[in-house]
């Protein structure tokens, strides 16, 4: 489940203006509450840490 957070954090964070119509896509989709509701149901954790693998 972080992967899925790491990957919603990566959408948002992207400096282009291209993640407009994704955000939208998400949001009006609601997959959001689908990440809080398989914590709620313990599925997992939306904590993570990226580490460098330089």
């Amino acid at each position: 489940m972080a992967i899925d957070q790491a990957s919603i954090d990566l959408v948002y964070n992207f400096g282009d203006d291209r993640k407009k119509d994704l955000i939208e896509r998400i949001e009006s989709r609601e997959g959001l509450r689908q990440l809080s509701a398989m914590q709620d149901l313990g599925m997992g954790n939306r904590d993570y840490e990226l580490i460098s693998v330089d």
